[in-house]
């Protein structure tokens, strides 16, 4: 079963995992790779055969960047007008006291649309669904309209808010706390992350999205001495990798609805959700599964028969009256005879 094969793909997620799906860049930010019951390599060589093998399905469009451009560019974008006037008090906390920006990859896949929005809007599910398939201990709770709190079983702790969410742009905000093995006390941040999606269809009709995200965070309660003694340029290839590896996971769940329903079935009966999310999470599966049966049909929509005939009726007609005036010139000589 393809499953099958894609699960050591699936394992390496385990880290990317303390990300909470795209909408807690706090969690895990300043992972420095040491944990014990980390999978990642620590070679380079290593690192690029990991790219090569199980990131193949992502298409790298443009490089993460850190660049003071990038970041001016992206604080103006911030649409604080849209927000209330509580969580824009709170953006315009981080971006005074930013302590770090990073433009994450921009990343391409194959996705299901009603797939990728649904693990967006539904982040106790998707969450649920890592859980499942025993790729990450990160627990998430609702606490109220569009407010979540997160745990990543190690100390790591945060509750996020989200902000705005449409089909093309996602904003979250996060307050956590990151505990790290080289600090005795945790490392309290605060975060935005903006996700900026875009989708279109691959010259064989296929659906896919382009994305990327920035991240902004802020250390209010730490000396950015205490800080830099963990969050080092590493923390930036840790964050990208992070996104790789979440955006890895949102492509194979979707392959995997479309492809291999038992499965999914089996991953929703071990969720540890409601049954309605289960009903909702097993129905975003088979429209999914359909659309890419009918995005199969138009591509082999067989040929009208009539269409077929046409090109041998125009022949046989053509034929037919060239050798016209030739019969009756032959029955005006037999008739001379």
């Amino acid at each position: 079963m393809v499953i099958r094969g894609d699960a050591p793909r699936l394992a390496w997620l385990r880290q990317g995992a303390y990300w909470l799906l795209l909408i807690a860049p706090t969690i895990g930010w300043a992972n420095d790779g040491r944990k014990t019951s980390s999978l990642l390599p620590t070679s380079r060589a290593a690192a690029e055969d990991i790219d090569e093998i199980h990131y193949r399905p992502l298409q790298n469009v443009r490089p993460g960047t850190s660049a003071v451009v990038t970041r001016k560019a992206a604080i103006e974008e911030l649409p604080l007008a849209e927000l209330t006037p509580d969580a824009r008090a709170k953006a315009q906390s981080v971006i005074r006291g930013l302590g770090l920006y990073r433009r994450l990859p921009t990343l391409g896949f194959d996705t299901d649309p009603g797939v990728y929005e649904f693990l967006l809007k539904h982040p106790v599910t998707a969450v649920s669904t890592w859980r499942a398939m025993e790729i990450s201990r990160l627990a998430l709770r609702g606490t109220g309209p569009n407010a979540y709190f997160a745990d990543a079983g190690d100390g790591s702790i945060g509750h996020v808010e989200v902000w705005k969410s449409t089909p093309t742009e996602t904003l979250i905000y996060c307050d956590g706390a990151f505990k790290s093995p080289l600090l005795t006390k945790p490392i309290i941040a605060r975060s935005i992350m903006r996700l900026q999606s875009r989708f279109y269809k691959d010259n064989l009709g296929h659906p896919r999205v382009e994305h990327f995200g920035d991240v902004f965070v802020e250390f209010p309660s730490q000396t950015v001495e205490t800080v830099a003694r963990v969050i080092s340029p590493l923390s930036y290839s840790i964050a990208d990798r992070n996104f790789k590896q979440l955006s890895l996971y949102v492509h194979l769940m979707s392959q995997a609805m479309i492809r291999h329903p038992e499965w999914v079935q089996s991953i929703a009966r071990r969720m540890d959700v409601e049954e309605v999310d289960k009903t909702d999470f097993l129905r975003v599966a088979q429209l999914a599964q359909t659309q890419a049966e009918k995005r199969a049909m138009e591509i082999m929509q067989p040929v009208p028969v009539d269409e077929i005939l046409a090109p041998l009726r125009r022949s046989v007609a053509s034929e037919e009256s060239a050798a016209t005036p030739i019969r009756a010139a032959s029955l005006k000589v037999d008739g001379s005879r």
